[in-house]
């Protein structure tokens, strides 16, 4: 195998780059209101149910129009001519955002931006994998995916925190959308048009678009199923998890200020992970890799239901054990992309995308809404720590495809 190719002033790493900070703004938008809830709760009179409803609208919305799109770009073979309106449209509709005066308003505008945001991490990543070399797949996998911790985990919760602390909550949805439409302009100028068959997933041939029968492969392959359960399973993590935690930190008598401390270290330890469990996986295998992060991941969302703690030692915890967020490309990109053909590896990703947003981005936030009305504001922690548990069971029945323990096969599943 050949080795992993770093040089710098490459146009791999140049995408890279490009991704990393289109999907990271993506995450910026999507997860500013989790932390603006506590401001947002009290100013529009929101029970906990329309909290949980406020991120379903958002999420089932990003599933079908991701897929929808991500799979209208494999068929034409295209990816830029998809990513850059999506890119300008999901900045407006934060913007869009900021003028909401109603929960009805506010529901609108972020189902408006979960449909120009669905397409984003499939485009991202099958375009990053269109150009990466051999052995670093998993390295920018995880580095592409890891800036939804880094930007929208770790940063925004700081930033639309002081925003909102100082100039309210409608001047933060304001400034979360003006790195989108930096970022289009950005992709227009440098980001090339590259087809699959041009790229180091195949061996050269002469250009083709897809057939129906070559489409519908993604939906036989063992692997991608799994993908595609453990993908509900962990969406239900991340979303009881992040949508619910920042308000039952301050209702456990946090401060704004604290908690967004609490949840930056959760998205920075989220950020190491997502770079670090892909890469990891190159060595160990990405079944072993996945199982053992899937079971640390539970231990998170218990330490905060059971634990009221120092800040820093919140903080510590959130940073060391919040390994779910690492697992994302593994069960999103790199397995599923490894068990297909390369022409379809945005459908894959998308699949696994769509599924995972409609169980545990759509359902669960209203179900744990729900839950925390009637049992308190834990319940949708331990919700959390249940979906990583199923997840880590059902990951003992996947094929292994990391090349270094199967060889380079292509549909090793």
């Amino acid at each position: 195998m050949e080795k992993s190719r770093f040089r710098l002033g490459t146009y791999e790493n140049g995408i890279l780059l490009m991704m990393f900070f289109t999907f990271g703004f993506v995450f910026m938008d999507r997860l500013s209101i989790t932390f603006l809830f506590p401001f947002i709760q009290p100013a529009l009179h929101l029970t906990d149910v329309e909290i949980g409803m406020l991120a379903s609208i958002l999420s089932v919305c990003w599933a079908l129009s991701g897929y929808f799109f991500s799979s209208v770009a494999d068929f034409v073979d295209s990816r830029k001519k998809v990513l850059l309106p999506v890119t300008f449209a999901f900045s407006i509709f934060s913007f869009l955002s900021g003028i909401a005066r109603s929960f009805m308003m506010l529901f609108v505008a972020r189902g408006l931006m979960g449909m120009s945001e669905g397409p984003t991490l499939p485009l991202a990543q099958s375009t990053a994998a269109i150009e990466s070399s051999p052995g670093r797949k998993g390295f920018n996998s995880g580095f592409v995916q890891s800036s939804s911790q880094l930007i929208g985990a770790t940063f925004t919760p700081l930033i639309v925190t002081a925003i909102a602390t100082s100039f309210g909550w409608h001047a933060a949805f304001y400034v979360v959308g003006i790195p989108g439409l930096i970022m289009t302009f950005v992709l227009m100028k440098f980001m090339k048009d590259r087809k699959v068959s041009d790229s180091s997933l195949v061996k050269a041939k002469a250009a083709k678009r897809i057939s129906w029968s070559e489409y519908a492969e993604v939906f036989k392959k063992r692997n991608v199923w799994l993908c595609v359960i453990i993908s509900a399973c962990f969406m239900t993590w991340l979303f009881a998890y992040t949508t619910f935690a920042p308000t039952y930190l301050v209702d456990k008598g946090y401060t704004p200020g604290q908690m967004s401390l609490i949840m930056a270290g959760l998205g920075l330890g989220s950020f190491i992970w997502t770079v670090a469990v892909p890469t990891i996986s190159e060595r160990w295998g990405r079944k072993p890799a996945l199982i053992v992060f899937a079971f640390m991941a539970i231990l998170s969302p218990v330490i905060f239901a059971l634990f009221h703690l120092p800040v820093w030692m919140m903080f510590l915890i959130a940073l060391l054990v919040t390994t779910g967020n690492g697992l994302f490309p593994m069960f999103m990109v790199v397995i599923p992309g490894e068990s297909v053909r390369p022409e379809v590896v945005t459908t894959a990703i998308a699949l696994t995308q769509l599924v995972g947003e409609l169980v545990g981005g759509t359902l669960m936030p209203t179900v744990a809404g729900a839950a925390a009305g009637a049992y308190g504001m834990s319940a949708p922690l331990w919700i959390a720590a249940a979906g990583a548990l199923v997840a880590a069971m059902v990951g003992f029945g996947l094929k292994e495809t990391a090349p270094a323990k199967v060889g380079a096969k292509v549909n090793a599943a």
